[in-house]
C-alpha cells in the first residue's frame, strides 16, 4: 500500500492544477527557500481532515485557496486529491485504489469525496483510524514536531503510541460510552426528580379523594339543619313587628310639635351669633393695625442703628486711604532714578552690537563661497554614481533574460507535446458529462416542485400553532393573574373578617366585654360597626373620631357605669362607653362652613349615615370637624380668627385645629374600624366574579391545547415529508453541482490548452529571436560600466578634500552668529526692564489720584448719613403717637364682643330643657325605627341566605314546614351545630371534587415512570460492563505494543549513538492517559533534560522513535518536511542508511535541502517560482548518478533548483 498520486489546485501556491505521481521508495522534494515546497505537506494533510488552520500556517482556512498574483486572478476554489493503493487491504474498503477528495470554496462551503462520492469528514477519520495515516498521525513528521515530540505536550506524544497500538477506536468508543453513561445519569436524576414530584402528587390526591368525601356528608347535613333553624327565625320576627309599628306613630306626632317650637327661639339666637362675628372682624381689623405700627417703628430704629455704624467706619476708610497715597509717593521717587541708570547701559550695548553684525556677515559670505564649491563636485559624484548603477542594472537584467529565454524554449517543445495529448482525451470526457447533467437537472426540478408544496403547508400549520400558542400562554397568564388576585382577595377577607371577630385592634376592655359575655344587657356594639361612611371619606372621619370609633353603644348611661364596674372588678383594662341617646347640642346641620370656601368639602357630621337615634350622637361628636380637599387648604383656613373652635380633616387623615392640635404622617393599619363590614361584602363578591371567570378561562384553555396537540402532530407529519425530500433534493443539487463543477472545468481545461497551444507558436519564435540580440548587449554595456567607475572614483577622492574645508568655514559662521545672538537678547533685557520700570510709575500715578478721589466720596457719604439719622427720629415720634391710640380702640372693641356672646350663650341655655324632651323622643322613635329596620333587614337576610346557599325560596319552605307548636325548639344548640358545620367545611378549604379522576391519571403515570427508571438502571449497569471491556481490551493493546516500540527504541537509538542511553516509561496513573517519559542521553553525556541535547541529537532521537514504532507498526508511507536540516554530514550518512532501510516496507517523501538526502532519493522533484506566488514543479528518476551529475543534466529548471 502506497500514495499513488496527489493532484492539487487552487491549493495556496499552486494556481493551476499540478499533479505529483509517487512512487515506492523514496522520494524528494527540493527547491529554493519560498518555492512552496512545504504546501505540498499541508495539502496532504489537508486532504487527510485537518481542521486546524494554525496547523496549515494560515490564520484561516479560506487562506489555503489561491488568493491571486500579478498576473493571474484569485480562484474560488481550492481542490486536492490523494490516491491511495490498497493493495494489501490496510484500509477497511473493498477498492485496491482509494481517491480522496477534498473541495473548500470561498463562501465556506466545503465537500468531501471518497473515490468521487459524497461523503462526512467523519467517515475519512474513521477509514484512517489506527492506521497510523491520519492528518495527525506520526506519517507526516516536521521539523518543529520534533521538538513537540521530546518536549512538547504530552498528549500530542501518546497520540503517536496510540496510533501505533490502534487503541483510538477503543478510546473513542470508551469516551462515547462515557458520555452515554453520563447521559443516563443525568437521565434517571431528572426522573428521580420527576418520580418524586409524581409520587406527591400521587399521595396529596388520594388524599383529597377522602376530603371530597367528608366534605359533602357535611354539607348535606348544613343545608337541613341551617332551613330548619331560618324558619324557626322566620316565625319570631312576625311576631316582633306589630306592637312596634303602633309605638312609633304615637312618637313621631309629639316630636313634630316640640320641633315647631323650637325653629322660632332658635331664628333669634342665630341674629345674635351675627352680630358676634360681625365684632370679631372689627377686633381683628384693629389688631392688624397696631401690629403693622410696631413693625413700623422697629425698622426705623434698626435704620438709626446701621446709619451710625456706616459714619464710623467712612472715617476710619479716610485716615487708611490717607497713608496709602504716601507710600505710593515714595515709591515713585525711586523707580526714576533706576529708569535713568538703565538708560547710560543700553547705549554702550547698541555700539558693541554693530560691530557684532559686521564680523558675522564676513564669515557667512566666506561659508557660502565653499558651500557652492562642495555641492559642484557632489553633484559630478552623484551622476557618476547613477551611471554606474545604471550599467550594473542593465547587464544583471541581460544575463537574466539569456538565461530565462533558453529556459522557457526548452520547456516550451516539452508543454506542446503534452497539451496534444491531453486535448483528445477532454473531448471524450465533455460528451459524456452533459447527458448525465441533463438528466440531473430535471430530477431536481421535480423534488423543488414537490418541497413547495410541503412548504406551503407547513406555513400555514405553523402560522396555526403559533396562533393558538400565543392564545394559550396568554391564557395562562391571565389565569395566573386572576387566580392570585383571588387568593389576595380572599385573604384580604380572611383577615378582616378574623379582625372583625376577634375586635383584634380594638381596647382590651372592649374586647372582654364583647368576646367573653361580660357586657351587661343593653349593648348596641361599637360605634365603627353602627354608622356608613362613603369609602373617600372613611379616613377622615376615623381621625376625627379617634378612639370614639371603638367606643361601646350603650341605650342608657347607666349601662356605661355597670359595664366600667365589670371591667374594674375582672381588672380587664378600659373602655369608652357612648349613650345612644345623646341630647343635640343645638347644631343647624345646614353643611356650611362658617366663612364659605371652596376648598371645603362639607361638615364631616353630615358625610356620616347613620341610625336616627345616633344622629344627635354624631352631631356632637363631630360638630366642629370640616372635611377640607387639601393639608394647604387646611392650613390657609385654621387661620382665620374665629370664636368657634374648627377642625379641619383631609381625605388622607391630617388634622389641623384653630386651637393648637395637629396631627399627619404615615400610618399603616390592616383596615378602618368604619366600613369594615362593607370591605368584608365587596371583596367576598369580588371573589366570586374571579372565581367564575377562572373556571371558564380554564375550559377554554383545555380545549386550545387539544386542538394544539392535534396541529402539532400534523407540523411534525409534514416536516418528515419535507425532510425526506429536502435530503433527496440536496443529494441531486450535490450530483449536479459535481456534474457542473466537472463540465465547468472541462470546458476551462479544454479553452486553456488550446489557447496554451497558440501562444507557445508565437512565443517560441520570439524567444529565438530575443536570444540572438542579447548578447552584443551584453558586451557593449560591460565596457561602459567600467568607465563610469573610474570617473566616479576619482571624484570621490576630490569630494573628501572639499568636506574638510567646509566644516572649519561652518564653525567659524557658527560662533560669529552666536555672539550676536546673544548681544540681541541681552539688549531686548534692558529694554523691557525700562518699559516695565516706566510701566510701575505709572501705575503709582493712577493709585494715587484713585486714592484722593475716594477720600472725597467718603466726606460726602459722611454728610449724608447725619442727615438721614435726624430724619428718621422725627418720623419715630409720630408713630409713637398713632400705636397709644390704636392700642385703646382695641381694648374697647374686646369689651363689646364679651358682652355680645355672653347674651348668645343666655339664649342658648333657656332652649336646652325642650331640646332635650325632643332629642329623647327623637331617640326613642329612632330606636324602634331601627328594630323595624333591623327585623325586616334579618327577614331579608333569611330570605337572601336561603336561596343563594340553597336554591330555596325560605317563605314557601316556612309556609311548608312551621314549627310544631307542641315541641321545644333548641335554637342555641341548632345555631351551634351550623357555625359548627359551616366553620368545619370552612376549615377543611377548598376542595377538590374532581380529585378522584386526577388520582386515577396520576396512578397511571406514576407506574409508567416507575418502569422507566428500572430500564435506565438496566442500561447504566451495562454500560460500565462495557467500559470496563474496553479498558481491559484497550490496556493489553497499549502494554504489548509499548513494550514492543521500547525495545526497538532503545535498538535504533544505539545505531545512531553506540554507546548512547535511552529509555521510554510511563508515568504513574491510568495507562490509557498518563504521560510517556522519553530518556536519552548520547555517548559522553550526561543530561537532565531533553531540551539541553542539540538540534542534530534531538533530530536522531525522534528519528529513532518514529523507525521504533514503524518496526511494530510500519505506516504505508511517511513524509519528512525537512527534519534533517539540523544534521551535520555524519550524520546524514545514518540518517540516509536508515531510510534505505525502512523503504523496503514504507514509502518515504522528503522535503530536504541536503544533498546528501537528495542522493538517497529514488525520484526527485523540484519546485520552482518562475512568476511570483505561482508554485511549478519539475521532476526526474534517477538511480547511480550523484548530485553534481544531477544538475549538470537536468533540465535548467531542476538545475537552478539544486545550486541553491
Amino acid at each position: 500500500m502506497y500514495l499513488s498520486k496527489l493532484e492539487i489546485l487552487g491549493f495556496k501556491s499552486f494556481a493551476k492544477k499540478t499533479e505529483f505521481k509517487f512512487h515506492n521508495g523514496i522520494t524528494g522534494v527540493v527547491g529554493p527557500n519560498g518555492c512552496g515546497k512545504s504546501n505540498i505537506v499541508d495539502a496532504i494533510r489537508w486532504v487527510l481532515g485537518e481542521q486546524k488552520a494554525g496547523v496549515l500556517r494560515s490564520e484561516r482556512m479560506e487562506n489555503v485557496i489561491f488568493n491571486g498574483s500579478k498576473t493571474q486572478r484569485p480562484l474560488g476554489m481550492a481542490e486536492v486529491s490523494l490516491t491511495i493503493e490498497n493493495t494489501k487491504n490496510i484500509l477497511p474498503i473493498d477498492y485496491s485504489e482509494v481517491v480522496i477528495t477534498r473541495r473548500l470554496f470561498r463562501s465556506g462551503e466545503s465537500q468531501y469525496l471518497l473515490n468521487n462520492s459524497v461523503c462526512r469528514l467523519k467517515d475519512i477519520m474513521d477509514l484512517f483510524m489506527d492506521t497510523g495515516m491520519g492528518a495527525n498521525a506520526y506519517s507526516v513528521i516536521e521539523l518543529a514536531m520534533v521538538e513537540q515530540i521530546l518536549n512538547g505536550k504530552a498528549e500530542e506524544r501518546r497520540h503517536i503510541f496510540e496510533e501505533a497500538a490502534g487503541v483510538g477506536k477503543y478510546k473513542a468508543r470508551r469516551k462515547a460510552a462515557f458520555r452515554k453513561l453520563e447521559a443516563t445519569a443525568a437521565d434517571l436524576l431528572r426522573l428521580n426528580d420527576v418520580l418524586s414530584e409524581v409520587e406527591k402528587n400521587v399521595d396529596s390526591l388520594k388524599r383529597q379523594v377522602q376530603k371530597a368525601e367528608r366534605y359533602k356528608t357535611y354539607e348535606n347535613e348544613l343545608k337541613e339543619t341551617d332551613l330548619t333553624l331560618s324558619t324557626f327565625q322566620f316565625y319570631a320576627i312576625q311576631h316582633e313587628v306589630t306592637p312596634l309599628t303602633a309605638e312609633s306613630k304615637q312618637l313621631h306626632d309629639r316630636r313634630e310639635e316640640l320641633s315647631a317650637q323650637l325653629a322660632t327661639e332658635e331664628a333669634e339666637i342665630e341674629e345674635i351669633r351675627l352680630q358676634v362675628l360681625e365684632s370679631e372682624k372689627q377686633l381683628v381689623a384693629r389688631q392688624r393695625e397696631f401690629n403693622a405700627n410696631t413693625e413700623r417703628i422697629q425698622k426705623k430704629e434698626e435704620e438709626v442703628l446701621v446709619s451710625q455704624e456706616r459714619i464710623r467706619a467712612v472715617q476710619e476708610n479716610r485716615s487708611r486711604l490717607a497713608r496709602e497715597i504716601d507710600e505710593f509717593s515714595k515709591r515713585s521717587a525711586l523707580l526714576a532714578e533706576m529708569r535713568t541708570t538703565l538708560a547710560h547701559k543700553l547705549e554702550e550695548m547698541k555700539s558693541a552690537l554693530e560691530t557684532l553684525e559686521v564680523e558675522t556677515l564676513t564669515r557667512q559670505r566666506e561659508l557660502e563661497a565653499q558651500r557652492q564649491v562642495y555641492q559642484g563636485k557632489r553633484q559630478e559624484l552623484r551622476e557618476a554614481e547613477g551611471q554606474r548603477s545604471t550599467e550594473l542594472t542593465t547587464i544583471s537584467n541581460l544575463q537574466k533574460e539569456q538565461e530565462r529565454l533558453r529556459t522557457q524554449l526548452e520547456f516550451g517543445e516539452q508543454r506542446r507535446a503534452q497539451l496534444s495529448a491531453e486535448l483528445a482525451a477532454l473531448q471524450g470526457q465533455r460528451t459524456s458529462l452533459d447527458a448525465a447533467r441533463d438528466e440531473l437537472s430535471r430530477q431536481v426540478a421535480h423534488a423543488l416542485a414537490q418541497l413547495d408544496q410541503l412548504g406551503l403547508q407547513s406555513e400555514e400549520n405553523q402560522q396555526a400553532v403559533q396562533a393558538k400558542q400565543t392564545w394559550i400562554a396568554e391564557a395562562k397568564q391571565r389565569l395566573l393573574e386572576l387566580s392570585a388576585q383571588a387568593q389576595r382577595q380572599r385573604d384580604r377577607a380572611s383577615l378582616l373578617r378574623k379582625v372583625q371577630e376577634s375586635y383584634e385592634d380594638h381596647p382590651e376592655g372592649v374586647k372582654h366585654l364583647l368576646l367573653e359575655g361580660g357586657m351587661p344587657e343593653g349593648c348596641l356594639g361599637t360605634l365603627g360597626e353602627r354608622i356608613r361612611v362613603a369609602e373617600p371619606h372613611r379616613r377622615a372621619v376615623e381621625v376625627a373620631l379617634g378612639e370614639a370609633a371603638m367606643a361601646l353603644l350603650v341605650d342608657h348611661p347607666d349601662r356605661a357605669f355597670h359595664g366600667i364596674d365589670l371591667l374594674r372588678l375582672n381588672e380587664k383594662g378600659v373602655a369608652t362607653f357612648l349613650p345612644a341617646a345623646a341630647h343635640d347640642l343645638g347644631y343647624e346641620g345646614n353643611g356650611q362652613f362658617p366663612f364659605g370656601d371652596e376648598e371645603i368639602v362639607g361638615r364631616l357630621a353630615d358625610l356620616v349615615d347613620c341610625d336616627a337615634e345616633l344622629r344627635p350622637l354624631m352631631n356632637n361628636m363631630l360638630a366642629d370637624f370640616y372635611l377640607v380637599k387639601s393639608l394647604a387648604a387646611a392650613r390657609r383656613l385654621a387661620a382665620f380668627k374665629s370664636p368657634r373652635r374648627l377642625a379641619l380633616v383631609t381625605p388622607t387623615g391630617e388634622l389641623v385645629t384653630n386651637w393648637g392640635p395637629v396631627r399627619g404622617g404615615s400610618e399603616k393599619t390592616v383596615s378602618s374600624v368604619i366600613g369594615r363590614r362593607e370591605e368584608i361584602a365587596a371583596l367576598e363578591q369580588e371573589v366570586e366574579r374571579l372565581d367564575y371567570e377562572i373556571d371558564a378561562l380554564t375550559d377554554q384553555c383545555e380545549a386550545a391545547e387539544r386542538e394544539l396537540r392535534e396541529l402539532l402532530a400534523q407540523s411534525e407529519r409534514l416536516a418528515q415529508q419535507r425532510r425526506v425530500l429536502e435530503k433527496d433534493r440536496q443529494q441531486l443539487e450535490i450530483e449536479f453541482g459535481q456534474a457542473a463543477f466537472r463540465a465547468t472545468k472541462l470546458a476551462e481545461e479544454l479553452a486553456q490548452h488550446e489557447q496554451e497551444l497558440q501562444q507557445l507558436e508565437l512565443i517560441h519564435s520570439d524567444f529565438v529571436s530575443q536570444l540572438a540580440s542579447v548578447q552584443p548587449q551584453l558586451q557593449q554595456r560591460e565596457s561602459l560600466q567600467s568607465t563610469a567607475e573610474n570617473s566616479y572614483r576619482q571624484l570621490a577622492v576630490e569630494i573628501e578634500g572639499l568636506e574638510a574645508r567646509l566644516q572649519e568655514a561652518e564653525q567659524a559662521a557658527s560662533r560669529a552668529t552666536l555672539a550676536v545672538v546673544e548681544a540681541r537678547a541681552e539688549l531686548r533685557n534692558t529694554e523691557a526692564e525700562i518699559n516695565r520700570l516706566e510701566q510701575n510709575r505709572k501705575e503709582i500715578s493712577e493709585a494715587i489720584q484713585d486714592r484722593e478721589e475716594q477720600i472725597r466720596q467718603a466726606q460726602q457719604q459722611d454728610q449724608e448719613l447725619t442727615a438721614r439719622i435726624a430724619e428718621i427720629r422725627e418720623q419715630l415720634q409720630e408713630d409713637f403717637a398713632e400705636r397709644k391710640e390704636l392700642e385703646d380702640l382695641v381694648a374697647e372693641l374686646e369689651q363689646s364682643f364679651r358682652e355680645q356672646k355672653s347674651v348668645a350663650e343666655g339664649k342658648e341655655r333657656a332652649l336646652r330643657p325642650r331640646r332635650t324632651e325632643r332629642d329623647e323622643i327623637s331617640e326613642k322613635l329612632h330606636q324602634d325605627e331601627l328594630r323595624l329596620a333591623e327585623l325586616a333587614m334579618q327577614r331579608a337576610n333569611l330570605l337572601k341566605h336561603a336561596q343563594e346557599n340553597y336554591e330555596v325560596d325560605l317563605a314557601q319552605y316556612a309556609t311548608a314546614n312551621p314549627p310544631a307548636a307542641d315541641q321545644e325548639f333548641d335554637a342555641t344548640a341548632t345555631a351551634e351545630r351550623v357555625n359548627w358545620l359551616r366553620n368545619r367545611l370552612k376549615s377543611m378549604g377548598p376542595v377538590n371534587m374532581l380529585a378522584l379522576t386526577d388520582y386515577e391519571k396520576e396512578k397511571e403515570r406514576f407506574d409508567f415512570l416507575t418502569a422507566q427508571k428500572e430500564d435506565l438502571i438496566k442500561a447504566e449497569d451495562n454500560l460500565k460492563e462495557t467500559i470496563k471491556v474496553i479498558n481491559d481490551t484497550a490496556y493489553e493493546r497499549f502494554g504489548k505494543v509499548f513494550s514492543l516500540i521500547r525495545e526497538n527504541f532503545i535498538q535504533v537509538f544505539k545505531s545512531f549513538f553506540p554507546d548512547g542511553f535511552v529509555d521510554l516509561c510511563l508515568d504513574e496513573g491510568d495507562p490509557l492517559e498518563c504521560d510517556i517519559i522519553i530518556e536519552a542521553n548520547p555517548k559522553g553525556k550526561k543530561l537532565g533534560s531533553l531540551a539541553l541535547l542539540s538540534g542534530g541529537e534531538k533530530t536522531l532521537t525522534a528519528i529513532s522513535l518514529l523507525f521504533a514504532i514503524y518496526l511494530v507498526k510500519p505506516s504505508p508511507f511517511c513524509i519528512l518536511d525537512e527534519v534533517d536540516a539540523p544534521l551535520d554530514d555524519n550524520n546524514i550518512g545514518r540518517f540516509t542508511s536508515a531510510l534505505r532501510k525502512f523503504a523496503e516496507n514504507t514509502q518515504f517523501i522528503c522535503v530536504t535541502h541536503n544533498k546528501g538526502t537528495m542522493k538517497s532519493a529514488d525520484y526527485l522533484y523540484g519546485v520552482t517560482m518562475e512568476e511570483q506566488g505561482v508554485s511549478k514543479v519539475v521532476s526526474v528518476k534517477f538511480e547511480e548518478a550523484d548530485i553534481g551529475q544531477l544538475a549538470s543534466n537536468a533540465p535548467p529548471a531542476l538545475a537552478e533548483l539544486s545550486q541553491n
